[in-house]
């Protein structure tokens, strides 16, 4: 069932163990500022103080819907024993698909209509660099592409779509890594030579195979 409840009767949950960065709760917050809406929170009664409200899952939600003197936020009441509780803190946040990165950016492309990238920016999980990408993929054409084949002259670079998955920690540490990499070159680079050239220092430097295979790609 969901309904308006007064945020006055709303607790946090005192196991949540779940909290956005500043950065992200900003952008949540223009998010609720410019389009009213928000994913209803998920509550149960609360088992120690009549009238009240347990939070299951919106803690940063609710943050944010207080900062901005909302009285009432949108729940979604659920009846759940404690245990049944403790499952859903430990699942409901960590359970989310990752993103296509082309359907990703096909979706990005779509907003332009309504936000610029700078814009968005604030507004997305994503940089302005990182949208930036997402549209240039968004605008290659599949049907421009060719399989890939080795080429008659090794000199000749041929370009390679590469598309792997990442958890969402390992994929920042890798993002924070390519910039280090590109900001640091003295010679312009492009996020694909930043990813090769990480490649090649892990040949020579920490592959068992040594630095005969750096030479590789």
């Amino acid at each position: 069932m969901v309904r308006d409840i007064d945020i006055s009767l709303l607790v946090p949950h005192p196991e949540n163990a779940n909290h956005m960065n500043a950065d992200a709760m900003r952008k949540l917050r223009r998010h609720i500022e410019k389009t009213g809406r928000y994913e209803p929170l998920t509550v149960r009664s609360h088992p120690a103080e009549e009238g009240k409200f347990q939070i299951i899952n919106g803690h940063n939600r609710l943050r944010v819907l207080r900062a901005i003197g909302h009285a009432k936020a949108l729940c979604s009441v659920w009846e759940l024993s404690d245990d049944e509780v403790r499952f859903y803190l430990a699942t409901l946040n960590r359970l989310a698909g990752s993103d296509v990165p082309d359907r990703r950016a096909v979706l990005i492309e779509g907003l332009l209509g309504i936000a610029d990238p700078n814009e968005l920016a604030t507004l997305l999980p994503e940089s302005r660099k990182r949208i930036e990408e997402l549209l240039q993929l968004a605008r290659i054409e599949l049907d421009d592409l060719k399989p890939f084949q080795e080429p008659e002259d090794e000199t000749t670079p041929v370009p390679v779509i590469l598309s792997f998955m990442l958890q969402e920690p390992e994929a920042r540490e890798v993002h924070l890594t390519l910039d280090l990499i590109i900001n640091g070159s003295e010679e312009k680079t492009t996020l694909g030579g930043a990813l090769a050239a990480l490649a090649r220092f892990y040949l020579k430097h920490c592959s068992p195979v040594g630095a005969d295979t750096a030479t590789v790609g």
